[in-house]
């Protein structure tokens, strides 16, 4: 029934039995609803068709050994042998363009003979069963994949990882076969590995491609910064919260150090420094007993990269104690086990994971748990983790000493000094910006959270990093 006749049975309805206008608007409004719910279904049914056939012909346009520039060329061809050589009889061009022809068939059959040929390869590679990968970022390295591969000349293979997205992949062949070499530039840890397989001709005109999924366990983990772990101990316990690794289990008595940015010139010891020209702080006496109850957490968020690999390095240099526990963002629960704190500083990269900050549950746990001081290792871009990170320490009882480390060179920003006119006229790609960082640094630092940050490609620890970030963001 259409939406006339139907109006038409309620005015029929009403002249009959005395209906009133407001039980007739009440029944056209709920005909105008259907039909505009019908309207929506159908469109929804419409998109979802136009989407699976876009995605069909998309797959089995990969299928097929021809490319655009392929198909201009063999049109091009064939018009120019019918219009050109046949019509004027001329043997020189009938001559070339038979051979350019050929040139195309011949491509094309590579292109599909080695697609062939390593796809059965792949599959029967699939269904041996393929290992899982786990590796470190910034990195190149095999990822197992080895196929054997038939030399077919004039032929390239490429493959792309889809899934995970930030990796970057070189395939290098040999004579009997091709292997994968992989780049993560982000940490993850993921259960499945997504890759697009390529096969074209040097000249562009045949390529075969095609999508695989495999159920494989990735793991990247963030990687090891150049910071050693003594300059983390020097720079980092002032007091009883951390141990030093290289001395006794009851603790050693540290003096003095030298001077790093960031330092007090009241703890400078200046008589030493007129004598030897050295700049040296005094540090606090160790307590006799070693403090064992610190915890450090990794707060997920943009540009984390370069902190994830500080708490690497700082869960690797054993200078937490012996009872030590440790958490991320996006992971479940807490760990004790270098394995373990591992894979969370992995599961942390992910995505999904920068959308949870677990900080304040984390604190309760540890508080319940006996420990005294955490460290908590913070991305060095500002985003709503700032807030909820606040939040969290603002409501514990625990010592926090804030860690960021930054991939920068920050020793650079002295030499980029420019004039005003300077500044208008080059832009040079490397310049280090300080602004995100000693926003952060200026926000959580205090006198009772402290934060210290480290250059993962120096391995400089600067304690202080709010002065030395806002001293350096002036001098750029």
């Amino acid at each position: 029934m259409t939406q006339s006749a139907s109006a038409f049975a309620i005015m029929q309805a009403k002249k009959e039995y005395g209906m009133t206008d407001l039980t007739v608007q009440s029944e056209e409004d709920e005909l105008l609803e259907n039909n505009s719910e019908k309207r929506r279904s159908w469109a929804a049914v419409l998109r979802g068709a136009s989407a699976k056939t876009f995605k069909f012909i998309k797959t089995v346009g990969g299928f097929i050994p021809i490319t655009g520039m392929g198909l201009a060329y063999m049109i091009l061809l064939a018009l120019t042998f019918y219009f050109v050589a046949l019509g004027e009889d001329d043997i020189v061009w009938i001559s070339a363009s038979v051979a350019l022809m050929i040139v195309g068939i011949l491509m094309i059959l590579a292109v599909s003979i080695g697609a062939i040929y390593l796809a059965i390869h792949w599959r029967a590679k699939c269904e041996v069963g393929l290992s899982d990968i786990s590796t470190s970022t910034m990195y190149q390295s095999k990822s197992g994949l080895e196929i054997a591969f038939l030399p077919v000349p004039f032929v390239n293979i490429s493959i792309e990882w889809l899934y995970p997205a930030e990796v970057e992949t070189e395939c290098k062949q040999s004579l009997s076969s091709v292997a994968e070499y992989i780049t993560v530039n982000h940490r993850c840890s993921v259960e499945k590995i997504s890759r697009r397989f390529r096969v074209e001709d040097i000249l562009g005109l045949a390529d075969v491609t095609w999508v695989s999924t495999q159920n494989v366990k990735f793991k990247a983990y963030p990687k090891p910064s150049a910071v050693k772990s003594s300059s983390i101990t020097l720079s980092m316990a002032g007091g009883e919260d951390i141990s030093d690794p290289f001395g006794s289990p009851q603790g050693d008595l540290i003096e003095m150090r030298q001077y790093v940015p960031g330092d007090s010139s009241r703890s400078i010891l200046w008589k030493v420094y007129a004598r030897s020209r050295r700049l040296v702080v005094r540090m606090p006496e160790r307590a006799l007993t070693a403090q064992t109850r610190t915890c450090a957490y990794l707060v997920s968020g943009p540009n984390d990269e370069a902190s994830a690999s500080f708490a690497r390095s700082i869960l690797e240099s054993k200078i937490l104690g012996d009872s030590w526990l440790f958490g991320a963002d996006g992971c479940v629960g807490t760990t004790s086990i270098m394995s373990e704190a591992l894979d969370f500083l992995a599961s942390s990269g992910n995505a999904e994971s920068r959308e949870l900050c677990g900080l304040r549950k984390f604190l309760e746990e540890a508080s319940k748990l006996g420990y005294h001081s955490c460290f908590v290792f913070v991305p060095a871009a500002y985003g709503d983790w700032v807030k909820n990170a606040l939040g969290a320490v603002r409501d514990t009882h625990l010592t926090i000493t804030w860690l960021m480390g930054v991939d920068q060179n920050l020793t650079e920003a002295e030499d980029k000094k420019k004039q005003p006119w300077e500044k208008w006229l080059y832009i040079d790609a490397n310049e280090v910006h300080l602004e995100a960082p000693s926003k952060i640094a200026q926000t959580l630092q205090s006198p009772n959270t402290p934060m210290i940050l480290c250059e993962t490609a120096t391995g400089r620890i600067i304690n202080n990093a709010a002065a030395y970030l806002q001293a350096q963001e002036k001098a750029v």
